[in-house]
């Protein structure tokens, strides 16, 4: 239910974006995310960190493109089991976000490794992959009382 009484759609989402290296654009990012994390029932506190670890991964993957003027794709899409980001940029086979520093950064300890970072960002699975001279990189977060699929 939304603040009118009136009850919210649940169909399944998708909101597209290409952002350039603009830090401007980021509270823009965080409020997409976390309003699509809200819509799926995350609590408060995950919004938050899905919202920031988001943020985190799209900094790192301008710091990647070494300053070039290549935007990068961004898709958030909220699906009945999860909350699913994709960061997707062109030009060299470079790992999407820095995923290793990612990971480090938003743990706030090195040695935590991408597991222990996971868990400190509210981030459930990471996936990468390459095609066609294009770098995904997708963040997913389970709704609560979803299991992942395997």
């Amino acid at each position: 239910m939304s603040g009118s009484r009136k009850p919210m759609a649940t169909d399944p989402t998708q909101t597209e974006m290409t952002l350039y290296d603009d830090p401007r654009l980021l509270p823009g990012v965080a409020a997409v995310v976390k309003f699509v994390a809200e819509r799926a029932g995350f609590a408060r506190q995950e919004q938050e960190g899905l919202a920031a670890a988001i943020v985190g991964a799209c900094r790192e993957t301008f710091s990647l493109l070494d300053g070039s003027e290549s935007p990068i794709k961004l898709v958030v899409a909220d699906l009945p089991e999860c909350v699913q980001v994709t960061i997707e940029h062109s030009g060299a086979l470079l790992p999407t976000a820095g995923l290793d520093s990612f990971a480090a950064t938003a743990a706030g300890d090195e040695s935590a490794g991408i597991s222990g970072a996971l868990l400190t960002t509210g981030v459930d699975r990471v996936k990468y992959d390459t095609h066609e001279g294009r770098s995904r990189m997708t963040l997913i977060k389970y709704c609560p009382g979803a299991a992942p699929k395997d």
